[in-house]
């Protein structure tokens, strides 16, 4: 089994995988690439993307079956021109932060090899498949994606290959929203590995310091799994001393943490701040359009002819909005439980060297908090989920509403139209 020896080795997949959507860097390829061969690669794919989108469109017309609902068939011809122009967005975005990627995979390294010299491993086989792992599932959902696409929403004299290209070319876009989403995800991922560990690292310390206190007391008859000898460095330390240094490392890398946080914001807050616009707009128009399906009067073969393309990009757009949220929430929690445990420390410890350090490492902590945002505009978060989940069911009931008053007097009118020729 491949084990990566060095984090570029471990970051392979997301270079390969962005790198074919003009997207990255291509150090992968060269140890010194040139950055003129990068965006005329960029724009060589960028002009493909949109031509090849573009041209297809008369083919649309003509094989796909798109919806008997005339809003959804307006939504999925805009749909076409807005995911163009999402997809060339995050393509232009991520090549003019090239150089930041750059940046952050330079300070990961740097930070690697301090955590490894206080006894701390490096989690590189771990994040190669995590990356493995979430590009084998989204393949799996584009497969299946492109085959209910084929079986459904084309007419039955359209060829095998011209059913195969479509809905190829319509689910470019899905791919390259993923792999921008899963790249993040893979960073933000790997920075919850390493407050993780340092975590570890921390209970290790409260397990071994001396019990003073009934809350330390209390604490210490929890069952604590956690293995010391990972720690090499500290290995013959003892004492107040040892504990101390063991602080201050960590506060020290939980300071460089900090800072790749910030790398991480500038380098992907642009893409991340386009997903979830496109994310909310599109969500809301999908849920309003299977909305207006389920009440229309249709067979059970019809009905599923509709439901199928809108719930497939519903979910689409969905899930970023989930997944996103999520791997930054989850990473924010481990910088929850290290202030807790730091707190735990403080009580028992009896050296004012030590409580000195916890106390420069907590207002550390308050002043330099682990927080992902979309370019500054919002956090990325549960609370950004709950407020996306607010705003959703507020435009739906506004878009509901409308529709309903907007009908009523349609046929109100068409009533009083016909009395008026009748009499």
């Amino acid at each position: 089994m491949f084990k990566p020896k060095t984090l570029r080795q471990t970051i392979v997949p997301s270079l390969v995988m962005n790198f074919l959507f003009g997207m990255g860097i291509s150090d992968v390829f060269s140890k010194k690439p040139s950055k003129l061969i990068e965006y005329a690669y960029t724009l060589c794919v960028l002009i493909l993307v949109n031509v090849v989108g573009i041209l297809m469109v008369p083919y649309f017309n003509k094989y796909y079956i798109i919806s008997m609902l005339s809003l959804s068939r307006v939504a999925f011809k805009l749909l076409i021109y807005a995911n163009l122009w999402t997809l060339s967005t995050l393509i232009a975005a991520s090549r003019l932060n090239a150089q930041k990627l750059r940046t952050l995979i330079a300070l990961v390294e740097t930070n690697d090899q301090a955590m490894e010299r206080i006894g701390l491993p490096r989690m590189y086989r771990t994040l190669f498949m995590y990356q493995i792992k979430e590009f084998v599932v989204y393949g799996f959902i584009t497969v299946v994606f492109v085959a209910v696409t084929s079986k459904w929403h084309f007419a039955t004299s359209t060829p095998t290959m011209m059913k195969l290209c479509l809905s190829l070319v319509a689910h470019v876009p899905f791919v390259v929203i993923y792999v921008s989403s899963a790249t993040f995800g893979f960073w933000v991922t790997c920075l919850r590995l390493k407050l993780h560990q340092l975590n570890q690292l921390l209970h290790s310390m409260l397990a071994t310091m001396t019990p003073e206190s009934s809350l330390h007391k209390r604490f210490l008859q929890t069952k604590n799994d956690f293995e010391n000898n990972k720690f090499w460095s500290f290995r013959n330390e003892q004492g107040s001393h040892g504990n101390t240094n063991k602080i201050r490392s960590i506060k020290q890398m939980h300071l460089k943490i900090i800072k790749i946080v910030k790398v991480v914001n500038d380098a992907f807050g642009m893409q991340i701040l386009l997903l979830m616009i496109t994310s909310v707009i599109f969500t809301i128009t999908f849920l309003y359009i299977l909305y207006r399906i389920i009440w229309l009067d249709l067979t059970m073969d019809e009905l599923i002819k509709e439901l199928v393309s809108v719930i497939c990009w519903f979910l689409v757009y969905a899930s970023q909005i989930l997944h996103v949220n999520h791997v930054c929430a989850k990473t924010n929690s481990e910088v929850t439980i290290m202030g807790d445990v730091i707190c735990d420390l403080y009580e028992p410890s009896t050296s004012n060297e030590f409580r000195a350090e916890i106390r420069n490492f907590t207002l550390q902590l308050i002043q330099n908090p682990v927080v992902f945002t979309a370019r500054g505009y919002f956090n990325l978060d549960h609370t950004f989920i709950q407020a996306v989940i607010g705003t959703i069911t507020t435009y739906l009931i506004i878009m509901i509403q409308v529709g309903d008053v907007t009908k009523s007097q349609t046929a109100k009118t068409l009533n009083n139209e016909s009395d008026e020729i009748l009499f």
